[in-house]
């Protein structure tokens, strides 16, 4: 079995999933080097420097590996066009990301996807079928699947004409530390916490409570990066989840009985949630990893744990 690449370099190494991985790989790689947009520090890294800096990083051992878990986050002031700056960022970054490793002759790519990326209305996400691009993503997601379907289009461009290899996770709802303390910005697996221990008499649900979604910890999306590692020479897709769906209202529950907060549940305010289950296979990335994924319960621990720090330090923002 192949041991873990002598560097790799963390595209994305300052957001919520990259500080995981940073984490889950600091001192078990020779030289870990962060990308960012802008941070110059992150826990866990031997180096940090900024996207627009990436040409200053000296030559790289010739076994390097590159991880890239960088997305854009829009920017709510700028809400008319969010899902344009979603397209013209990822796409831009994406590309970035392979020519840096054409440039460098780097062979070795971990790439985060999305379950985004298939077609509406599919009863079952299967990574073993490929994704019809032909058929259009979800309506409410599709800015945003079609920049994850160019970043899986380019993976197989750079395989064929580079050589690169991409092991490519599809990721479903990871939720943990680290994510995005504006109640706003934040996917519903956080927000739910936000909503927990904030001051609010009541946990709004907005939508239809019965939408299920699959909810990763992300602790368990960091193993998967790393163990995927000591591989070599394969492109592959897997989707990276539970196969397993939890509704908004078992969600919400969860996360009030492990906050220990008694607030009562009022569901049906106006909101979407796009379609009303989302069920994804998991068991090729099970099998090929040998993963175990965390329960809900048991993640929500540590998540609600930090953003319990973060309400005490900072409050959350609206």
């Amino acid at each position: 079995m192949s041991t873990l690449p002598a560097a790799v370099v963390l595209f994305g190494a300052s957001g919520f999933v990259g500080r995981h991985i940073a984490q889950a790989l600091a001192g078990r790689v020779e030289t870990l080097i962060g990308v960012t947009g802008q941070s110059r520090s992150v826990p866990g890294c031997s180096r940090v420097v900024p996207l627009a800096e990436l040409s200053s990083l000296p030559e790289l051992p010739a076994d390097t590996a590159v991880i890239h878990v960088g997305a854009f986050r829009y920017d709510s002031s700028r809400f008319d066009l969010a899902q344009s700056d979603i397209v013209l960022n990822n796409v831009d970054l994406n590309t970035r990301v392979y020519h840096f490793c054409a440039e460098r002759k780097i062979r070795e790519v971990r790439l985060a996807s999305s379950v985004a990326v298939y077609e509406a209305g599919l009863p079952v996400m299967d990574d073993a079928v490929p994704v019809d691009l032909n058929a259009a993503p979800n309506a409410n997601e599709a800015f945003y699947a079609w920049s994850k379907r160019w970043a899986e289009i380019l993976a197989g461009l750079y395989a064929q004409r580079f050589g690169v290899n991409s092991v490519v996770f599809r990721l479903s709802n990871p939720y943990g530390a680290y994510d995005s303390v504006t109640l706003t910005k934040a996917h519903v697996a956080p927000a739910f916490v936000m909503k927990a221990l904030n001051d609010d008499p009541v946990f709004a649900i907005k939508g239809d409570p019965m939408v299920e979604r699959d909810f990763t910890y992300v602790g368990d999306v960091a193993e998967a990066f790393v163990r995927s590692l000591a591989w070599r020479g394969r492109n592959e897709t897997y989707n990276l989840c539970t196969g397993a769906t939890t509704t908004l209202q078992t969600l919400a529950e969860t996360v009030l009985r492990v906050a220990g907060s008694t607030k009562p549940i009022e569901a049906g305010a106006p909101g979407a949630f796009g379609p009303a289950k989302r069920i994804s296979t998991s068991q090729r990335v099970r099998e090929a990893l040998g993963l175990e994924f965390t329960t809900l319960e048991a993640g929500m621990k540590p998540t609600v744990e930090w953003y319990r720090e973060e309400w005490l330090r900072h409050g959350f923002k609206s």
